[in-house]
Formats: C-alpha cells, structure tokens, sequence
C-alpha cells in the first residue's frame, strides 16, 4: 500500500467514526439503536409471529429466498436484530449455507432516519470478515441487505461493520464506503 492509499483509508476511517460518533450521540433524536434487553412493556405484550424473507447462499452461487415464521412484534432495529439472528442461524433447507460462520455476534444495530442502518457484525476469531473469493463476500454481504431492506421497510441502505470498523471493501472486493442497497442480481431466477 503506498502512501496516498493509507492517507485515503485512515482519512475514511476517521471519518466513518465521526459519522457513527455523531449518530451515537445524537442517537435520542435521529437515530434509533436496538436495546440487546426488552423493556417492560415489549414483555408484558404478546409475541406477534409473522412471516420473513431471508436469502440464503447456495451451492450454485445465488441466493435462495426461504420463508420463516419470526416473532415481528418488534420494530426497526429491534426487528434488523432478529432477521439477523435468524441469518447467522443458518437456512432450515437443505443445500443452502449460512453466509457467516456460528461465532459471528450482532454488535449494535443504530437505524438513522434517512433509513441508513449501521450493522456492526463481529467475531472475537475473525478478524475481517471470514469470507473467501469475491462471490462468496457478494453472497454473504447481500443476503444480509436483502433480507433486512426486504422485511424492514424503514430500512433503505445498510452500512456493514466488523469488529465495529467499516472497512473500506467487506472482505477484500466489495466498496463498502457507502451504504449497501439491495440488490436482486444475486437471487436465483428460480426462487
């Protein structure tokens, strides 16, 4: 890496912390975080089960759509939670794959009110994201997007973290400097 990339990358890293410090403090007005505990009133209401889109790669290199039952009773970021815990679960049907391994964790989820989620994703064994070759990072970077902006209609964009870093490509190939939109090149023609 030359000089002139390094200066690029720690000038793009600084700024990405300012952004996120930014929605962080200001996160009572404009942006709107997951809570990782249910308050009292979200316990005391009844779980509300509803019907998911999640995308799943394949073993053919596209995208498999596969309907889960979830509890939707939540809104925004607490719902981008559960679909991404349902995601790093891994797909019911057989030939498809989680695009992460088990160990990966869902950080924080700060949903922004120009709909931008912010998805911290992490692993204490990773580094960088565990992804090898450019299709399995598409595979795995987009049926994350397409499942969040797919159910969650407040959500127009996704800012993919690890270990609380935007890093300037996910894995190595994919320009995650700008929020990820989705993208139905990858799902299969036949789902």
């Amino acid at each position: 890496m030359n000089r002139q990339q390094a200066l690029i990358l720690v000038s793009a890293s600084v700024l990405v912390g300012l952004i996120f410090g930014a929605l962080w403090i200001r996160r009572g007005t404009t942006v709107e975080e997951s809570a990782a505990e249910p308050n009292a009133a979200s316990e005391m209401s009844a779980a509300v089960t509803g019907s998911v889109t999640l995308y799943f790669p394949g073993a053919d290199g596209r995208l498999h759509p596969e309907v889960r039952g979830l509890d939707t009773s939540a809104e925004g970021a607490e719902l981008v939670r559960r679909i991404v815990a349902g995601i790093l679960s891994g797909p019911d049907t057989e030939g498809l794959f989680a695009p992460l391994p088990q160990s990966t964790k869902i950080g924080s989820a700060l949903l922004g009110t120009d709909g931008t989620l912010y998805l911290d994703l992490s692993s204490s064994e990773y580094k960088v994201p565990p992804v090898a070759g450019s299709q399995r990072e598409l595979l795995a970077a987009y049926s994350l997007v397409n499942s969040i902006c797919g159910n969650v209609p407040r959500v127009s964009g996704v800012v993919l973290l690890w270990n609380s870093e935007q890093r300037t490509t996910f894995a190595g190939n994919l320009d995650t400097t700008r929020p990820l939109v989705p993208n139905r090149r990858f799902v299969s023609s036949s789902s």
